[in-house]
Parts: C-alpha cells; structure tokens; sequence
C-alpha cells in the first residue's frame, strides 16, 4: 500500500488564486494523501472556500485558527499530520498533477529523506508551464547544503520537497519572521542522511501584486540578516566547503539589504551592517568559484564601481 502523504496549506486570504491551488492538489495521480487546509484567520472567504473543498472529498481536513502568519500555520498542520512524509503547497501557488507522485518516488526507490523538484516562477495570471526530468542526482546532507546555499540546482523554499515527517521533530519555522525558510532549511537538510534532486519543473510558483516576493521594502526584508548570522555560526566549526557556503548566501542576504533598503534613515542601522559584511567577507565570495556570477559580478560593483550598482540591479531579474 501507499505510504501516506501530508500535504500541508496554509491559507490566509488568497481566496483569489485557492480553488486553482486546491483543484491541483486533489487532483494528485498519488492517492493516498492527508490534506490539511489551515485556514490561518482569513478575512476573505478563504476559510469558507476550504470547507467547500472539504465536504467533497473525504482526504481533506480543516484546521481554523487565529491569524499567526505562515509559520505559524506550517506549524500547526505540521503538529496535525499523520503521514510519513511531508509536502508543503501555499495556498495561491499550483502544482503539477504527478507532483506528489514524482517527489515520492524520488525518495522511494533511492531510500532518501528528502525529495527535491525545480520551482517554476510565473509572474503571469494563468496555469503554470510545467516541465519533465532531464536529470537526478543523489546528494549527501553536505552536498545538499552547499547547493541550496550557493543557490544553484534549488532554493532554500519549503515548496517543491517532500521529506521525512521525522525532520520536523525538533525543527520548526519560526512564528513572525520573513524569510523562514532560510531560517530551517539549512538544519533539515543538515539532517538528513540522503536527499534527491531532480530537475522536473512541477511546483508553480506564482509571484503576484502585494505578495511577500513583490511587495514593497519594509523592516522585516531585515530578518535576512540575523538568520543569515545564524547559518554562518551553525556551521562555524564544520568542514570549509560548508564554511564558504554559508559565507556566499550571508554576502547574498547583506547585498539583498543593501540594494534594496530605503535610503530614508530608517535603515542606516542595517545598511552599516550590510557593508560590513561585504567588506569582510565579499573579497573571498568574490574569489569562490561556486557563488553564482551574478553574485560575483554585484561584488565587483560594489568594490570598484559601487555608484553604478543601483542602476544595473533595476535591469538584472531576480528570478533568472
């Protein structure tokens, strides 16, 4: 028999964009799923929309709450799931119709903990362009780690993995922080003995108007900086290839900042912050030929022709 999956959604006013999610979700090829819907205090009509979906298939479970944000409800169906494995869809993305049957079998047939798949970004109303495998490759846990850190084959998003529901035991997203899951990503992999990737294309990511990924500067795009502070401790006294990956996503998270905080004398604070961190550790990121060359190249900038920085980071597109 198959082993059963949770499948954990946050849902907290997309009620635009949920009936796409949720029809993609139980129109998944593998069956035996658990679906936990948490409604996380939404305004919208998004809980009554779950409830909907709830009543015409028995696999589906809604948990109501208070508004704790998406942590907060990861969280809370994480606590609530009787699976073996783990999936996390947000509730105004989609995802393809062999998308928990793909992921599982990655862990399946090669006895891993976590399966990974390539995240689609669409920046457009509209189904996602969903793309097959050309390749798999089995990582170990520092393998794994170097690659998201780098940001090269995956990124450090909950979406697009499935994994052992035992990871979580001791690990969970932290409530009222952007960026979570920079701030778990790295321990859940760190913990895992085997993870595969491939590079199949069946989680959409949509970025839309006023969404965390479009939506305007504000203090917490700062919660970058501290988490990042804490990757670099996390693996302080491990070996150098993990070193220098922690150093080139913590260099990545200060130019974030830097590009991109308000020059208004609500962030002097940060900013200085930010040019530290370069300074200190973006000559040897800049020499580590596994950091992307878009970091490099920001890096050079930023040494030789810091004026010009502005202007070229208007026309580079973040998700290419």
């Amino acid at each position: 028999m198959e082993e059963l999956v949770s499948i954990v959604v946050p849902v907290y006013n997309v009620g635009q964009y949920l009936r796409a999610c949720l029809d993609s979700v139980v129109a998944q090829t593998y069956r035996n799923l658990e679906i936990i819907l948490v409604d996380d205090g939404a305004t919208d009509g998004s809980g009554e929309i779950c409830e909907e979906y709830a009543r015409k298939d028995g696999r589906i479970r809604v948990i109501h709450k208070e508004n704790g944000g998406l942590s907060d409800a990861r969280n809370r169906g994480i606590r609530s799931a009787g699976g073996s494995w783990l999936v996390f869809v947000d509730g105004d993305d989609t995802v393809s119709r062999d998308y928990v049957e793909y992921l599982h079998g990655l862990v399946a047939d090669r006895g891993a903990d976590i399966g990974i798949c390539r995240l689609i970004h669409c920046f457009r109303e509209g189904r996602a362009e969903f793309e097959p495998e050309s390749e798999q490759r089995v990582l170990d846990a520092e393998e794994a780690v170097c690659e998201m850190l780098y940001q090269k084959s995956f990124l450090v998003a909950a979406c697009g993995k499935i994994f052992r529901r035992e990871l979580f035991r001791e690990t969970l997203f932290p409530r009222g922080m952007l960026f979570e899951d920079s701030a778990v990503m790295y321990k859940i992999l760190d913990g895992a003995e085997k993870i595969v990737y491939g590079d199949a294309g069946l989680y959409g990511y949509m970025h839309r108007e006023n969404s965390i990924t479009t939506r305007k500067f504000s203090k917490k795009d700062c919660d970058i900086l501290p988490i990042c502070d804490r990757i670099a401790e996390y693996f302080a006294g491990r070996g150098g290839n993990l070193r220098k990956a922690a150093a080139s996503y913590q260099v990545v998270g200060a130019l974030r900042v830097y590009l991109n905080a308000p020059r208004n004398g609500m962030y002097d604070s940060e900013i200085r912050k930010c040019i530290r961190i370069i300074k200190e550790k973006g000559w040897k990121v800049m020499r580590d030929s596994r950091a992307r060359t878009k970091t490099r190249l920001a890096l050079l900038l930023f040494f030789t022709a810091r004026p010009l920085m502005p202007m070229v980071h208007r026309k580079v597109r973040r998700w290419k």
